[in-house]
């Protein structure tokens, strides 16, 4: 039933651009062979590994690939995986996109054939859902138990059997559990620090990775997990406490120092991976006489931190004002000339937003490289 060259069906987080582009830079050899809001199917995605990989929730390699409706084709691969085993076995579907109906079709057919089959098993789906990860981890993978993951995308159909699940426990730990954090400047989650440093080191290891605006350390944390040496500075005495105090709990050697990212710094690195400064908080979205003058002072900011960095990549976040949850003014339209007449170019050919539900300020990330980097 596999197919002649490997394929790994993906589920994406819920900011899937960005999850593609981590992806592609992480495994740049990797080839996209299908693509939804929801999954995505590679073919050469080698030693994917969910603790390093921010974008990715659940994966799997591809058992095959149809155009039919896939309720045989299911049923018949449950029951050869299951009648190898012993006793009352558990099975799950996740199916992408999501659809209820459809599920409870799947898993209704599959459980009737096996029970046909004389096989004694159970679904896990709670009224006919998608596991969770949690769910994937505890009931499945810990349990010995089995999910095929179905994508669907037209008339094409992908089924997989679920290997792993992105390891919600850790980021948790890293996040809502850090001891060190200050709601009032906001908090960026672990798994987009991930894929912050994920398309600023791409598959290279061992670099030096610099946050000239660290925080309270989140993408240095990330970085160091991901092997990699970290330098980090803040304008902010407080923040920098805090960094060093979070990275201390996880034992990380760092090179922290108090500094003004518009002035230039005598450290050596290798690439830049920063959420950046936002600007100032925000409850309210602000009128464009305020907006004017955030995004002025954002590209003065900017354009002195760029003009003196001597390296060739450089990732950061640039604030995006959601009206309604739609992103509507982009700091980027004002930052970005002036930025790339000092020699910086963007590379994502996307828009990539990192935003929640209600959120008034959200996140664009930018990849920025120069091809002639100063000395």
């Amino acid at each position: 039933m596999s197919p002649q060259k490997l394929q790994t069906l993906v589920v994406l987080g819920r900011n899937p651009a960005i999850s593609i582009a981590e992806i592609r830079a992480r495994f740049p050899n990797s080839k996209i062979c299908a693509r939804d809001n929801a999954f995505a199917v590679f073919e050469d995605l080698s030693e994917l590994d969910l603790k390093k990989i921010g974008g990715v929730v659940k994966a799997g390699e591809v058992l095959e690939h149809t155009l039919d409706f896939p309720i045989a084709k299911v049923s018949a691969w449950l029951s050869s995986e299951l009648s190898a085993k012993s006793g009352k076995q558990t099975f799950a579907i996740s199916l992408f996109p999501e659809n209820t109906k459809t599920l409870q079709t799947l898993l209704v057919g599959a459980k009737k054939f096996l029970r046909g089959q004389k096989l004694s098993v159970r679904f896990a789906n709670k009224d006919f859902q998608n596991l969770s990860s949690a769910q994937s981890e505890f009931e499945i993978l810990k349990k010995n138990g089995t999910e095929i993951l179905i994508a669907n995308s037209g008339k094409n159909w992908w089924l997989a059997k679920l290997s792993a699940v992105q390891p919600f426990a850790n980021y948790k730990f890293r996040d809502y559990e850090k001891k060190f954090r200050d709601a009032r400047v906001g908090m960026l989650p672990p798994k987009l620090a991930q894929m912050l440093v994920n398309l600023a080191t791409r598959d290279s290891k061992n670099l030096k990775v610099y946050d000239p605006f660290c925080g309270s350390g989140g993408v240095l944390a990330e970085a160091a997990l991901l092997g990699h040496e970290i330098i980090g500075s803040d304008v902010d005495p407080r923040m920098l406490d805090f960094s060093k105090k979070n990275l201390a709990e996880f034992d990380f050697s760092a090179d922290l120092f108090l500094h003004d990212a518009r002035q230039k710094s005598s450290k050596k690195f290798d690439v830049i991976a920063t959420e950046g400064y936002l600007g100032p908080p925000r409850r309210t979205l602000p009128d464009a006489r305020m907006r004017d003058k955030i995004f002025s002072e954002l590209e003065k900011l900017y354009t002195q931190f760029f003009g003196w960095l001597n390296c060739r990549r450089a990732v950061i976040c640039f604030p995006v004002y959601l009206e309604n949850g739609v992103p509507k003014f982009f700091a980027s339209q004002i930052i970005l000339p002036k930025i790339s007449e000092l020699g910086w170019k963007m590379q994502n050919a996307e828009k990539l937003i990192y935003s929640r539900k209600n959120q008034i300020v959200g996140r664009e990330v930018v990849v920025l490289e120069r091809p002639n980097p100063k000395g």
